[in-house]
C-alpha cells in the first residue's frame, strides 16, 4: 500500500478528524486545512479546523475561515489528527500537546525536510503545495469536492505557486487548479481576498519597510526590516507582512531576498525567497527553520541587529 493509500484508508476509517497546520499560516496552510476539513465533514466525519495563530486578513474571506479554532492545546479528543504543510510537529504551536495516546497522527506535507513525525506519513517534495496533496487525497478517496472545498484548495495552490509564477508550478499543479475551477472554485473571490483587500495601514507599514530596503554590494542579496516601532507607527501588526518579501524578491539581480520581522526585542522572524537554483530552505535550516527551495523561513531568538548580521553573513557565504 502506498503512502497516499494509507492516508486515504486512515481518513476513511476515522469517525472524527481534527485538521491543523503550522503557526503563522499562509494561504496554502489555511486553504488546505479548510479544504480538507470541509470535505471530511461532508463525508460525515466529526471534523474541525485548528490553527494556533491568528488568520492573516487576506485569508479571512475563504469559505469556513470563521470556523477555525485557536484552542491551544486542542481539548476535544479526536480519533485522528490530520497535520498539513508542517515539517515538524513543534511547528503546530502546541495544538497536539494534549492529544489522546491512542490517536492517529496523519502527516501530509511537501517539505523535503519533514521529520516524518506522524503515525502515517505522506511527504511529496515534488508537489506544489499542501493544497495539491489534499486535492489528490480527496480524489483518490472518492470524497466530494464541493464548491467551497474547491475554492479553498485553489487558493492553497495559487498562493504557494505565487499565482502560478514560481518554479513549483508543475503540470500536475495546473491540472489540479483547472479541475478545481471546473468544480466551481471562486477564482475572482479568492483573488479579491488575496490581492485586493488591503487595510490602508498595511501600505503605511510597507512604505516604512521599503524605505529601508538595502542591497548588498554585489547586488545578490536584498533585505528589509519590519520593526516593532514601525508596526506601532502604522497601527497594524505582523499579520499584515506576509507578502512584503515579494517586493524584495522582485529587485533586479537579487538572488536571495530577506525580510526581518521583529516580534519582540529578543525574537525575529525571518522570511527568505530566492530565484532559480538557490536553495533558501538550506539557509533556513541552519537557523532551525525550513521550507522550500525558493521560499523558506526561520525564527531567531536574538535582537534584530544580531539576527540581521547572522543571517546576512550566512546568505553571503552561501552564494560564494
Amino acid at each position: 500500500m502506498s503512502d497516499l493509500e494509507q492516508v486515504v484508508a486512515t481518513l476513511r476509517e476515522a469517525p472524527s478528524v481534527a485538521v491543523l497546520s503550522h503557526v503563522n499560516p499562509e494561504g496554502d496552510a489555511i486553504g488546505a486545512t479548510l479544504g480538507a476539513a470541509l470535505a471530511l465533514r461532508g463525508a460525515g466525519k466529526v471534523t474541525a479546523a485548528y490553527n494556533a495563530s491568528p488568520l492573516p486578513p487576506s485569508l479571512e474571506n475563504l469559505p469556513g475561515a470563521d470556523e477555525i479554532l485557536r484552542e491551544v492545546p486542542i481539548r476535544t479528543a479526536y480519533a485522528c489528527y490530520l497535520v498539513l504543510d508542517t515539517s515538524d510537529l513543534t511547528r503546530t504551536g502546541g495544538l497536539l500537546d494534549s492529544r489522546p495516546d491512542h490517536a492517529v497522527v496523519v502527516n501530509v506535507d511537501h517539505h523535503a525536510a519533514n521529520t516524518r513525525f506522524g503515525t502515517v506519513n505522506w511527504v511529496d517534495p515534488e508537489a506544489s503545495s499542501a493544497g495539491e496533496l489534499v486535492y489528490r487525497i480527496l480524489r483518490h478517496g472518492g470524497f466530494s469536492l464541493s464548491t467551497v472545498v474547491a475554492t479553498n484548495l485553489y487558493a492553497a495552490i495559487q498562493t504557494d505557486t505565487g499565482s502560478f509564477q514560481y518554479g513549483n508550478t508543475t503540470p500536475a499543479a495546473l491540472r489540479a487548479a483547472a479541475d478545481l475551477v471546473e468544480r466551481g472554485a471562486a477564482v475572482e473571490q479568492i483573488t479579491a481576498g488575496l490581492y485586493e483587500n488591503h487595510d490602508p495601514r498595511e501600505w503605511r507599514l510597507l512604505s516604512q519597510a521599503l524605505a529601508g530596503l538595502q542591497v548588498s554590494a554585489d547586488g545578490r542579496v536584498a533585505w528589509i526590516e519590519v520593526t516593532i516601532a514601525a508596526q506601532q507607527w502604522a497601527g497594524i501588526g505582523m499579520e499584515a507582512t506576509e507578502g512584503f518579501i515579494n517586493y524584495v524578491r522582485a529587485v533586479r539581480g537579487v538572488e536571495i531576498a530577506v525580510a526581518f520581522k521583529e516580534v519582540s526585542p529578543t525574537e525575529v522572524r525571518v522570511s527568505l525567497r530566492s530565484r532559480g537554483p538557490v536553495d533558501v530552505a538550506r539557509l533556513a535550516q541552519a537557523f532551525g527553520g525550513g521550507g522550500h527551495r525558493n521560499a523558506a523561513g526561520c525564527t531567531l531568538r536574538a535582537p534584530l541587529a544580531e539576527a540581521k548580521a547572522r543571517v546576512l553573513a550566512a546568505a553571503s557565504s552561501y552564494l560564494i
